[in-house]
């Protein structure tokens, strides 16, 4: 018999939860790497014992469980990123194109868009399950190599359930429709209105999108039939990166030039990506970002033997507009 717990049968199984307090069955495999770690937050008196070694059993506090997800960008799995990063309760539109939006509250508070999410290996008894996971950090972008977008996200979860089992029969998608560095555009408008209508043409060599939600984790002293349970998660101040790594053309140059302008100057950026594939009829796959953004920092480098510069927007609230960042996603993907 081989030795039981290969790396390569780890996996990730989610499906979506909108109660905290229960866990739902696996509904998708996602193709990310890193695993769920439970910290039970065991801790030894600071006590005078008489001993140099610890007597005292150690007290209990909040369990910590956080985890990652690390990857590659596909349309189909897009959802469950911006679900658990943006907001909750988010439904699809359309018959076989599915048309998802994700619009941020800036002015009140979203629900959030937590999954119960397996992770382990085929040792079948040894799979972590964490509870209402909901998304702290995230990270899409792609390289100058123009590659599937990048994926690196930081979760945090209500808690977590050691030595269980996975939701049986569900296998990754093996052909996914990737988000692809090569089939997206850049836009830069000065004008809200117009935002998505000035592109950037051979300028963009490569673009991140950067969201900090700052959570926190809210308990209560109710007694001992709730305990350490998580009562639900806190909003922090929300903060949106998105970085451009350019060449000097006309466009980047003079928007490079205005970072010492007064007042600061206001920036509507949109990263779209339309895929060649075709979902149906004419619609093809796509994903689209918007962010009211200004810029905050130029850095100069290079790419092999051309001069390159890092452009630096911080995303904020745009009361025209009504958001901070909105997202959409057109899929085959009917539910999360």
């Amino acid at each position: 018999m081989p030795i039981a717990g290969f790396t390569r049968f780890r996996k990730h199984q989610v499906g979506s939860q909108s109660s905290l307090s229960s866990n739902t069955a696996a509904t998708r495999v996602l193709p990310y790497r890193g695993p769920i770690v439970y910290n039970p937050n065991r801790t030894d008196p600071d006590v005078d014992v008489g001993s140099l070694d610890p007597i005292l059993a150690p007290f209990a506090s909040a369990a910590e469980v956080t985890g990652t997800w690390e990857g590659k960008l596909a349309f189909d799995d897009a959802p469950y990123l911006w679900n658990g990063t943006i907001k909750g309760g988010v439904t699809p539109t359309g018959a076989t194109a599915k048309t998802w939006v994700w619009q941020a509250a800036s002015l009140t508070s979203d629900v959030f868009g937590g999954v119960t999410d397996q992770w382990g290996d085929d040792y079948s008894t040894d799979i972590i399950v964490g509870g209402y996971g909901v998304i702290d950090t995230l990270e899409v972008g792609f390289s100058e190599d123009l590659s599937a977008f990048d994926v690196n996200a930081g979760l945090i979860y209500a808690r977590a359930e050691l030595c269980q089992s996975f939701t049986g029969g569900l296998v990754v998608d093996a052909t996914p429709q990737w988000v692809y560095g090569a089939d997206t555009e850049i836009y830069v408008d000065t004008v809200y209105s117009s935002i998505g209508s000035t592109k950037w043409t051979d300028t963009v060599h490569s673009a991140t999108v950067n969201i900090n939600n700052n959570l926190d984790q809210k308990r209560f002293a109710n007694g001992s039939n709730t305990r350490f349970n998580l009562a639900g998660f806190g909003r922090g101040p929300r903060e949106i990166l998105v970085t451009l790594v350019v060449a000097k053309t006309s466009s980047s140059v003079t928007e490079a030039c205005t970072l010492d302008d007064t007042p600061v100057p206001n920036r509507f950026l949109e990263i779209k990506t339309t895929s060649p594939e075709i979902i149906t009829g004419s619609t093809p796959y796509s994903q689209s970002i918007r962010v009211p953004a200004r810029l905050i920092s130029r850095e100069d480098g290079e790419i092999e033997n051309n001069t390159v510069i890092t452009l630096v927007y911080r995303g904020y609230y745009d009361a025209d507009l009504g958001y901070a960042i909105r997202t959409t996603v057109v899929n085959t993907l009917a539910a999360l």
